[in-house]
């Protein structure tokens, strides 16, 4: 027997096995990358198309946003392109136009909700975007987005440098007096009830101490430009039921900014030219109204002591002081112990000056002297166009003062132990006294300008996703 022959063959077999163990080992292996490459391969290519259908929905987004605003400047824009429902409340409006590489294609669909501005609009969009000769799903982004006015007045007490309360006893909070952002219905009066604790302070100075609450109670918020705002031992800032002391947590941020840009007087109208108001005066009298219904009246300067400017009922009243310095060349100056500016229920005042301003004795009455009479205070406003220097405005009184006050160069001291409702923007502001400062959060609405993103969300979950469409009233499917 040839046993060298047999151990010949027995090595050859086995290396055959080896062999092929081999090749199967290698063969799995170049299966399994080939695999994880083209598994890597389509998670990049999702990866890509995600972002690609993000892009197509904001662009959805601008769409809407575009056509929203181009309303808001000029009422008789038409939408072109979209389609109007609800009774015209309501648009829609589909673009497929997009072609994406790989033969990839991507559609969306926009709704808007409150189209034709009666109230704040909501935006929901949904973009789907096809992979072209895959057999994997669509891939679809759904953004809902509500936008609010861009308002000067967003914050209750706004300015480029310091914030300082003088006194023990003065107190920030807020309150709406249009929650349903609707002029036609009934204003809302600050009250025990009707309060909240949504005021807000803020200064964009990047300074040491810019805002000095002190022993003041800021029932909200305060936001600096950089440096943290200084508290007293009696004095806080937080929601109801912060300790005095303190700041609660969350309600005090160091990356404020805001826009303070220069205003002037409208334009548009003739302005009747009058003397000094020196006397007891009721404007319009017998002026004639604009286009636009209200009564544009220029004169020098308001000045007197122990006399009453009024401000007839459902008159509004737009006046332009030309006096542009301080003392004997002031804008507004009213003393006295019964002096004052008596805005009559329904009545509007709206006041352009680059003088100073010194406001005393019963000072300015919106609508009565008590929280529950005071008009809203869009019905008294205050603008200071001054453009450089300085523009010193005092408002003083134990009264109530309900109204708003943009002065970029104003340097605006409040003094007594009344209250004031609205809103104040200003270069610097100080709070003397025991005053009560209420912030009317309706005026984060005022101002007729652009709208701007209130709340932006990605609607991930089908729940969501169902409710969303729900509350616009629309599937989504056209």
């Amino acid at each position: 027997m040839n046993t060298r022959t047999s151990r010949l063959k027995s090595q050859r077999g086995s290396l055959l096995i080896v062999s092929m163990i081999m090749c199967a080992i290698i063969g799995i292996s170049i299966v399994s990358y080939l695999n994880l490459g083209k598994s890597s391969q389509s998670i990049a290519n999702r990866a890509l198309y995600n972002n690609g259908a993000m892009n197509i929905a904001e662009y959805g987004m601008e769409e809407a946003m575009y056509s929203i605003n181009q309303m808001v400047s000029n009422p008789s824009y038409t939408w072109s392109g979209w389609t109007s429902t609800n009774g015209g409340a309501d648009a829609y409006r589909k673009w497929t136009s997009f072609t994406l590489d790989q033969n990839s294609t991507g559609v969306v669909r926009v709704y808007v909700k409150n189209a034709d501005g009666a109230l704040a609009p909501t935006i929901l969009a949904r973009s789907t975007v096809t992979l072209g000769g895959a057999t994997s799903a669509p891939i679809e982004k759904w953004i809902k987005i509500t936008l609010a006015m861009t308002s000067k007045f967003a914050n209750g007490l706004v300015a480029k440098n310091t914030i300082t309360f003088s006194g023990n006893n003065a107190t920030v909070d807020s309150w709406n007096s249009d929650p349903d952002n609707n002029s036609a219905t009934t204003a809302i009066k600050y009250s025990t009830t009707t309060k909240d604790d949504n005021g807000s302070v803020g200064s964009v100075s990047v300074a040491v101490n810019v805002v000095g609450v002190n022993n003041a109670d800021i029932w909200g918020y305060v936001a600096t430009g950089g440096s943290p705002a200084s508290v007293g031992s009696n004095g806080l800032v937080g929601p109801w039921g912060t300790t005095s002391g303190t700041i609660a947590a969350g309600h005090s941020s160091t990356d404020f900014s805001a826009s303070f840009d220069n205003v002037t007087a409208p334009s548009t109208y003739t302005y009747n030219v009058i003397g000094t108001i020196n006397n007891d005066t009721t404007l319009p009298g017998t002026i004639t109204a604009a286009a636009d219904g209200k009564y544009y009246i220029e004169a020098p300067a308001i000045n007197f002591n122990n006399k009453t400017l009024t401000i007839s009922a459902g008159k509004e009243v737009v006046l332009k002081l030309t006096n542009t310095g301080s003392g004997p060349s002031a804008a507004i100056s009213v003393g006295g112990g019964s002096g004052g500016i008596n805005i009559t229920a329904t009545g509007k005042l709206v006041v352009y000056t680059a003088g100073d301003i010194d406001i005393a004795g019963n000072g300015v009455m919106n609508g009565g002297t008590t929280d529950a009479a005071a008009g809203q205070p869009i019905n008294f406003q205050l603008w200071g166009t001054k453009t450089s220097g300085t523009q010193d405005i005092k408002i003083a009184g134990n009264g109530v003062l309900s109204g708003i006050v943009y002065a970029p160069f104003g340097s605006v001291k409040i003094n007594g132990n009344g209250s004031v409702s609205g809103s104040i923007v200003a270069n610097d502001i100080t709070v003397v006294g025991n005053a009560a400062f209420h912030y009317d959060e309706s005026l984060g609405s005022f101002g007729g300008n652009p709208y701007r993103v209130a709340a932006w969300t990605e609607l991930t979950t089908a729940d969501a996703r169902t409710q969303a469409c729900t509350d616009m009233g629309s599937a989504m499917t056209f």
